[in-house]
């Protein structure tokens, strides 16, 4: 009762002063979903998504995981550029594998895990090391190590190698305008895919002279002589190894063999290719 009193007696001074009288205005204060989800306290951000898993059967991309792979995976399978490193883990039991090109620095077809044991990267038993990928190659060099034999092999379009191997001590440094072939004793000319006029920087192993393969011409030699044992017969290499210059040479109408520095040439006919060496 009070109040209403209150209310008429201001009203009533209001008409007598001529003020106006205007109804409070009610605001509606309606929460904002997202003033309220900002200022709200809740958990932090989820983790970050993490990378797509490789599709089935394809290498991981990511060089931080270990590829489990298995004796016949080679480095072909691993999508990676020159340079990039790779943890893999291989089982037991690869040993019985050789199917594989390169010392030391393998082609990209071979399998991985028998090439970890023939660098000593691995035990037979299996194990876990590191791979680097790299380019093409013009040549590779077979040998026999840890119970396992590679192949000399040529021209591949990638290759790998094995990190923490103390490898043979690479050749001496060819001239700029020559590209380094580090061939097995099986490598023939043939397997140089270059242009007439192209000149190579070639080093050698020791042993070519060891049941030599046929030889054919003399100082220029047809495309199908293995190019070290033709060296120890144009006496630019010995049974010791040896570095050497060799020209890539338009075919020739015959070759002439004969006997030198005891490897025995033959005589033939034309042939596609010839290649010439000298010191």
């Amino acid at each position: 009762m009070k109040r209403s009193v209150a209310t008429i007696s201001m009203f009533a001074l209001c008409i007598a002063t001529s003020c106006v009288v205007r109804s409070p205005t009610l605001t509606a204060r309606t929460p904002s979903f997202a003033a309220g989800a900002s200022a709200e306290p809740g958990p932090g951000p989820g983790p970050a998504p993490g990378p797509e898993p490789a599709p089935a059967g394809e290498a991981p991309l990511d060089d931080n995981q270990v590829i489990d792979a298995g004796c016949t995976f080679n480095a072909d399978q691993i999508k990676g550029e020159p340079g990039t490193l790779h943890q893999v883990s291989c089982p037991a039991g690869c040993d019985k594998d050789d199917y594989l090109w390169g010392t030391d620095t393998y082609s990209s077809e071979s399998h991985i895990c028998a090439s970890a044991i023939h660098a000593g990267a691995m035990p037979h038993r299996g194990g876990v090391f590191t791979l680097q990928l790299g380019g093409p190659k013009p040549a590779f060099r077979g040998s026999k190590r840890n119970g396992i034999e590679s192949r000399d092999g040529g021209v591949y379009r990638g290759s790998f190698r094995f990190q923490g191997i103390v490898a043979a001590a690479p050749p001496p440094q060819a001239p700029a305008r020559s590209a380094v072939l580090e061939p097995g004793c099986t490598f023939t000319g043939g397997e140089i895919k270059a242009e007439p006029g192209t000149v190579f920087h070639v080093s050698c192993p020791a042993g070519c002279n060891v049941d030599p393969r046929p030889v054919w011409g003399t100082n220029v030699y047809t495309n199908g002589s293995p190019v070290c044992v033709a060296a120890i017969h144009a006496g630019v290499s010995n049974e010791r190894g040896g570095e050497f210059t060799l020209t890539v040479e338009p075919g020739r109408p015959a070759y002439r063999g004969g006997k030198r520095n005891g490897i025995t040439s033959q005589d033939w006919g034309t042939d596609r290719g010839s290649f010439r060496l000298s010191p």
